[in-house]
C-alpha cells in the first residue's frame, strides 16, 4: 500500500485510497447510513429517554437539542482533520498525525473503551428487553444469552462478507428504522395524551431545575455518539476527502432532526400532564404500552422490530469501525501486524474480524456474569443490564479524551502546517467549544454516582495507566518503529470503473 504523511490530491472524477481494503466501495450513502446506524437512534431513544427524563422531564426535547449542539461542535472539528488525513486508522492517525503518535496511541486505547465493546453492550441490553418483552407480552421464553449468540453471528457474518454488502444493507436498515419511530412518534402527536398539543417539550420543566436539566443533556450526548465512526471507512469511500466530512454533518443533522420529532412525539403521545409521574424513569416497558393505545394489542411489536433492527445495524457498523481501527494500528505496526492480514476476495480484516468476534462474546457473557456475579450480585448469577449501563458511562468517559485530543489537533495542525488555511473560527473556536463542552460532560458524568457505577472513572484512570505502561514497555524495548508510520495517510488515485460500480 502507498501511504503519506499527508497530501493534497486535487479531485478530478471519483478518487479512492490506495489500500489492501475494498478501495472506493462506499459511496455518500453507504457512509452516512454507518453514522446514523452507528448512533442506532432507535437505542438512543428506546433505552435513553426515559432516564433523561428523570433529568429533564417533560423537557426531554431540550435535552437532546443540547446533547446535539455539543455534537454538531465535536463533527465539525472532526471535519477539519478527515478532509485532509483520510485513514483507516480515524482518531488514532489524526492524532498521531497532528500532536504526536504516543498521544494518537492512547486516543485509540480510549477508542478501544467504545467501538471494540458496541456490539456485546448492546445486545446485552437486548437480550434482556426481548426477554422481558415477549415473556410479558407474547408468553414466549427468550433467554438473553441467545440473542447474545445469534446476534453475534449474523454481524459477523455480514462484515466478514465485504464492506460494500454491509454499506447497502446499512442503507436500508438506516431507513427501516427511522421510519418506524417516526411513524411511532407522529402517531403520538396525532393521537395525544393529557396535557393535548402543545409546545411544553420544548419549554424548561418547572419540576426540574436547569443543572438537572443539563445532566440531562450530557446523557443524551450519548445517544448522537457514532458520527464518528465513518472517519475509520475513508479507506474504502470513494472520494473520501470529501464524502467523509459530508458524512458527518449529514448524519448528524439528520439525527438531530430524528431525535426532536421523536422524542416530542414521545411526550405529546404519553400526555404532558402525566409525564413526569408515570413515564420518567420506567423501563422500555412504558414506550410498549404507549405503543399498544396507539396501534392496538399488537402495536408493541413496532417497536420491537425497531430495536431488532437498531441492534444489528449499530452493531455492523460498530464492528466496521473497530477492526478498520485494528487494521490500521496492525499494519503500522503499534498492534500485532496479524490484524492487517486482508481475505484475498472480500478485502476485509479477517483477523481483526475474528477478534471482534471473541471480544464480543467474552465481554458480553463474561462482563454479564461478572456484574451479577461478582460486582452486583442478582438472583440469576448475569446482569446485561449493567453491564450496559457500566460500559455506557465508561465509554462517555473514554470519548472526552477522544474528541479532546482530536480538537487540540486540529488546532495546532491548522497553525503550525496549514496556516494559509487557518480560519478563527474553524479551526480555534469551534474546537475550543468542543473542548469546554466535553469537559463540562466530564463533571456532570462524574455526578451522584452510586455503585457500581462509583467505579467506573476509576476503571477508565487504571485503563489510561495501562495504556501508559504499554507505551513505557515499547519504548523500552527499543520496539517504536511504528511512530514512524502512525500518523501516515492514504493516497489517493483516479478510481477504476470496477472499483465504484457497485457503491452507493
Amino acid at each position: 500500500m502507498a501511504i503519506a504523511g499527508d497530501s493534497t490530491i486535487p479531485e478530478t472524477g471519483t478518487m479512492v485510497a490506495e489500500t489492501e481494503l475494498a478501495a472506493g466501495a462506499m459511496g455518500l450513502g453507504s457512509v452516512v447510513a454507518q453514522a446514523i446506524t452507528h448512533v442506532a437512534p432507535a437505542m438512543g431513544f428506546l433505552t435513553g429517554a426515559t432516564f433523561i427524563a428523570t433529568y429533564a422531564g417533560t423537557a426531554v426535547p431540550l435535552a437532546y437539542i443540547g446533547a446535539f449542539l455539543v455534537c454538531l461542535s465535536i463533527g465539525l472539528s472532526l471535519v477539519q482533520l478527515a478532509k485532509h488525513l483520510p485513514s483507516a486508522g480515524g482518531y488514532f492517525t489524526y492524532v498521531s498525525r497532528t500532536l504526536h503518535p504516543r498521544l494518537g496511541f492512547m486516543t485509540a486505547w480510549l477508542y478501544f473503551l467504545y467501538d471494540p465493546t458496541v456490539l456485546a453492550l448492546n445486545l446485552a441490553i437486548v437480550g434482556v428487553i426481548f426477554e422481558q418483552t415477549l415473556q410479558v407480552r407474547a408468553g414466549i421464553f427468550f433467554p438473553w444469552w441467545a440473542t447474545v449468540a445469534i446476534g453475534t453471528a449474523a454481524v459477523i457474518a455480514v462484515i466478514y462478507r465485504g464492506v460494500q454488502i454491509s454499506g447497502k444493507l446499512m442503507i436500508v436498515m438506516a431507513g427501516i428504522e427511522i421510519a418506524m419511530l417516526l411513524l411511532f412518534a407522529l402517531s403520538g402527536i396525532a393521537n395525544p395524551g393529557p396535557g393535548g398539543v402543545s409546545m411544553i417539550p420544548f419549554q424548561v420543566d418547572p419540576a426540574y431545575p436547569i443543572d438537572k436539566l443539563m445532566v440531562g443533556v450530557v446523557f443524551a450526548i450519548f445517544a448522537f455518539t457514532g458520527f464518528e465512526a465513518v472517519a475509520p471507512m475513508a479507506e474504502e469511500t470513494e472520494n473520501p476527502r470529501r464524502n467523509i466530512p459530508r458524512a458527518v454533518v449529514i448524519s448528524l443533522g439528520l439525527m438531530g432532526l430524528f431525535y426532536v420529532i421523536a422524542t416530542f412525539g414521545l411526550v405529546i403521545g404519553w400526555g404532558t400532564d402525566t409525564f413526569d409521574e408515570t413515564f420518567a424513569g420506567q423501563g422500555v416497558s412504558v414506550f410498549m404500552d404507549l405503543s399498544v393505545r396507539l396501534f392496538g394489542g399488537w402495536g408493541w411489536i413496532i417497536l420491537f422490530l425497531a430495536i431488532l433492527n437498531s441492534v444489528i445495524a449499530v452493531g455492523i457498523s460498530g464492528s466496521n469501525a473497530a477492526t478498520r481501527v485494528w487494521f490500521s494500528m496492525g499494519r503500522a505496526g503499534a498492534l500485532p501486524k496479524g490484524l492487517a492480514k486482508v481475505h484475498p476476495v472480500y478485502k476485509t480484516p479477517t483477523n481483526a474480524i475474528i477478534l471482534y468476534a471473541v471480544v464480543t462474546l467474552v465481554l458480553a457473557y463474561g462482563g454479564s456474569w461478572l456484574f451479577g456475579s461478582v460486582i452486583a450480585p442478582v438472583e440469576s448469577g448475569f446482569a446485561p443490564d449493567t453491564l450496559f449501563f457500566w460500559g455506557g458511562l465508561a465509554i462517555t468517559l473514554g470519548l472526552i479524551g477522544v474528541y479532546g485530543l482530536g480538537s487540540l489537533g486540529v488546532i495546532r495542525y491548522y497553525w503550525r502546517e496549514r496556516r494559509d488555511e487557518f480560519n478563527w473560527f474553524w479551526h480555534f473556536v469551534i474546537p475550543v467549544i468542543s473542548i469546554l463542552a466535553i469537559l463540562v460532560v466530564g463533571y456532570f458524568s462524574l455526578q451522584g454516582l452510586a455503585a457500581p457505577y462509583l467505579f467506573v472513572p476509576f476503571f477508565v484512570a487504571g485503563w489510561i495507566i495501562l495504556g501508559a505502561i504499554i507505551l513505557l514497555v515499547a519504548r523500552a524495548r527499543g520496539k517504536e518503529t511504528w511512530l514512524l508510520k502512525a500518523g501516515e495517510v492514504a493516497y489517493e488515485r483516479q478510481a477504476r470503473p470496477e472499483e465504484v460500480a457497485g457503491s452507493i
